[in-house]
């Protein structure tokens, strides 16, 4: 039987194309996981980590908190209100902007 060097290279390359396709299909398949996870409160402040085995349900700690967000039973983030009044020359001049015209007490502000 003769075989030519077309039915090698191409036997070779659908054998290597079927072996990568099993490897990363294997690859894909083992990362699944199998557990839920529930957290009840962020009453507690803590460094601890929780552990996927011993701590699924009824978890309350929790590991770092920005100053704007309020917790305990719930999680909510704080509203801050901010007001400005510009109303003088004085107000407009005591910062550093670009672009803005004070001519006695009336500003223009050019925008780009």
């Amino acid at each position: 039987m003769k075989i030519n060097k077309r039915k090698i290279v191409i036997l070779s390359s659908f054998f290597l194309i079927a072996l990568v396709g099993i490897f990363v299909y294997q690859n894909y398949i083992a990362k699944a996981a199998t557990y839920g996870w529930v957290q009840t409160t962020w009453s507690t402040l803590t460094g601890t980590t929780a552990q996927h085995t011993s701590n699924q349900s009824g978890w309350t700690e929790y590991s770092a908190v920005d100053s704007n967000v309020s917790t305990g039973d719930s999680v909510s983030i704080i509203s801050e209100t901010t007001a400005l009044t510009h109303t003088s020359t004085d107000d407009f001049s005591s910062g550093t902007s670009v672009g803005a015209l004070t001519t006695g007490d009336q500003v223009s502000l050019d925008l780009p």
